[in-house]
């Protein structure tokens, strides 16, 4: 199959299974996300998540496979979490859409009706319309995966955008203590570091935190949000988002290291797995969190009526 890159060799991100032959003459299969390819692959397993780190010298065959089917169920828990993220200023159940609003804020997301119900469906709007107009807003959807019958008459799509997941328990990547500092509110510092507005990243249904990367001398050099929140089945999640690195510190792996202090904070805060979103054409992002242990859970865009 061709992988993310197009072609045939697996690329950082990509699914993979690696045939290898150990020391005991036995050979062995490991399935799971390539992280990286260099003199020896590093893999992390499918089974339990733990990193695997495999010679090229005990490698027999290795090949792309596809991801691990996620059932329409998974992804409509998933998008819970998420919404439970951004919570926006006013929110609302109607007809199995979670309908969300912040007039003369910016963005899709906190003014968008999500289908998180099974009930909801592209032919009972009327209500959800009728909840924006009273807000002065289009009807504006977020149609994820497979979750709506009927949804490719939703054209045309807007901010193609993947949802990406991974586990939180890894090392926090070369950040050392004191190097990224968490607090429970955003600064000015922050705010103006992620071009965010504090109404809609402190709107939780749950807990948030804001991180910031800081130099030797206290300056903020990057920033990132972490929300904590729970699915359909009560599982608790790190909703990473919010990620800015000041635009005369980029390309010395800022973002890495502070993903990695929000993986770690996740775990710590006991949220087993993270996720975030990337819009689907931003490459250098894409392959920023996929070569750091990412992959796609689903996929969504946006939708908005005509007025």
């Amino acid at each position: 199959m061709k992988t993310r890159s197009g072609t045939d060799v697996p690329v950082p991100g990509d699914r993979v299974v690696v045939r290898r032959l150990l020391p005991s003459g036995q050979a062995s299969d490991v399935i799971g996300t390539l992280l990286a390819d260099g003199d020896a692959l590093r893999v992390r397993a499918d089974r339990d998540g733990t990193e695997q780190l495999i010679p090229r010298a005990e490698i027999v065959r290795w090949k792309t496979v596809p991801p691990r089917p996620v059932r329409a169920s998974e992804i409509r828990s998933l998008d819970l979490a998420r919404a439970r993220s951004w919570w926006s200023v006013e929110r609302e159940w109607v007809d199995g859409w979670l309908c969300r609003a912040a007039p003369g804020l910016p963005g899709n997301r906190a003014s968008a009706a999500a289908p998180l119900h099974p009930d909801a469906s592209p032919d009972r709007l009327d209500g959800v319309r009728s909840w924006y107009a009273d807000r002065g807003l289009p009807l504006r959807l977020t149609v994820s995966d497979r979750l709506l019958p009927g949804a490719a008459a939703l054209a045309p799509a807007v901010q193609p955008t993947d949802v990406l997941t991974a586990p939180s328990a890894i090392e926090a990547n070369g950040a050392a203590d004191g190097e990224v500092r968490f607090a429970a509110a955003p600064d000015a510092a922050w705010l103006s570091l992620t071009g965010t507005v504090e109404p809609l990243v402190t709107s939780v249904d749950g807990e948030v935190l804001f991180a910031t990367l800081v130099e030797p001398d206290g300056a903020p050099v990057a920033a990132g949000r972490l929300a904590l929140t729970a699915d359909a089945a009560g599982t608790r999640w790190g909703g990473i988002g919010s990620m800015a690195v000041a635009p005369a510190h980029r390309r010395r792996g800022l973002a890495t290291r502070l993903l990695g202090a929000l993986r770690a904070r996740a775990a710590a805060e006991g949220a087993p797995r993270v996720f975030l979103e990337v819009v689907q054409d931003n490459a250098p992002a894409q392959n920023l969190y996929r070569g750091t242990g990412f992959t796609r859970h689903h996929g969504y865009h946006y939708w908005t009526e005509s007025r």
